[in-house]
């Protein structure tokens, strides 16, 4: 059995490649996507370990 890390992320180009970097001992790497615009999944797919998967980023969340 591996050792993952799951790491979600919005908007994280500033601080992504010291993350990935640092978890470079993990088997894998999750990392969820919400809808990024800057260059965070771009840089995040450069590392083999990582699996990028996407999500819709809500900004408003229902209220009863």
């Amino acid at each position: 059995m591996g050792i993952s890390a799951f790491i979600p992320v919005y908007n994280e180009e500033k601080r992504i490649t010291y993350a990935l970097t640092s978890l470079q001992w993990c088997d894998e790497i999750i990392l969820l996507d919400k809808s990024s615009t800057d260059s965070t999944v771009d840089l995040a797919k450069q590392y083999d370990k990582v699996k990028v998967f996407q999500m819709e980023n809500f900004s408003t969340y229902p209220t009863n």
